[in-house]
């Protein structure tokens, strides 16, 4: 089981990277901020951080500014247009990927007394199956796996599910298939429960939904905007309203 599953947490996490981790995060973001939470989003996506760019920001300080000791977490929090606070990365920079797993649950730790400002916290990891994203998954009070209908998407999919398991001991975590159909979600659904419960001897992970693909979302993503505020009332954004209602510990509640 995760860590500290009292805690606010949310990892955003994914086996493969091109999913839309980052813009599914992002938006989920503005919508619960609309909604009149108080949410924190912590870009984590070592060495590849582009949430401030998406955002078109240029905060002063980043993550890696505070893995430094330069600044403390508070400090490196900038308030953004759609209404979230942002733990910007930093791109072209190791950041959490050369830390010390001893420093990364230091941060972790400073990270969660954060948070409690903060009715939830998304912290956006990167694609992969490092020790760190690992890590970082643990420590959160739970995980939520972003994958597409793309054979290889899945594949990576269950690596991270049962890396999870076997050097964390995290037999939970949910799904979210981005890119597909009602139909296509439940195909990958169905197929990772079948590997996890044959293999791993786990239970099925929790299908939060599906987002289809959507021209709309797409192009607010190309043009540096969310599609939460630019076009709420898109196929897309509709899906992640519903996806927000059984996100872990229903921050929308």
């Amino acid at each position: 089981m995760n860590v500290n599953p009292q805690s606010n947490i949310i990892a955003i996490a994914s086996g493969k990277g091109g999913v839309g981790k980052t813009s599914l995060t992002l938006n989920l973001a503005t919508l619960l901020a609309r909604a009149g939470k108080k949410v924190l989003v912590v870009d984590g996506d070592i060495g590849l951080a582009n949430a401030d760019v998406q955002l078109n920001l240029n905060p002063e300080h980043s993550l890696a500014d505070v893995v430094a000791g330069r600044v403390g977490i508070e400090k490196a929090l900038v308030k953004t247009p759609y209404g979230f606070s942002l733990l910007a990365g930093s791109a072209g920079n190791a950041g959490l990927a050369r830390l010390p797993l001893p420093q990364l649950h230091l941060f972790f730790d400073a990270l969660e007394i954060t948070a409690r400002q903060f009715d939830v916290c998304f912290v956006d990891v990167s694609a992969g199956v490092t020790e760190h994203v690992l890590t970082l998954c643990a420590r959160a009070a739970s995980t939520v796996v972003v994958a597409t209908p793309d054979p290889s998407s899945l594949t990576d999919a269950y690596a991270l599910i049962k890396l999870l398991w076997q050097q964390q001991n995290v037999a939970r975590s949910s799904l979210v298939v981005n890119q597909a159909t009602v139909r296509e979600a439940a195909v990958v659904h169905q197929k990772l429960s079948t590997a996890m419960e044959s293999f791993l001897k786990l239970p099925a992970p929790v299908l939060l939904g599906n987002v289809p693909a959507d021209r709309l979302y797409a192009g607010a993503v190309k043009s540096h905007q969310l599609a939460a505020q630019a076009y709420p009332g898109s196929t897309a954004v509709e899906a992640l309203k519903a996806i927000i209602k059984k996100l872990p510990g229903s921050p929308q509640g």
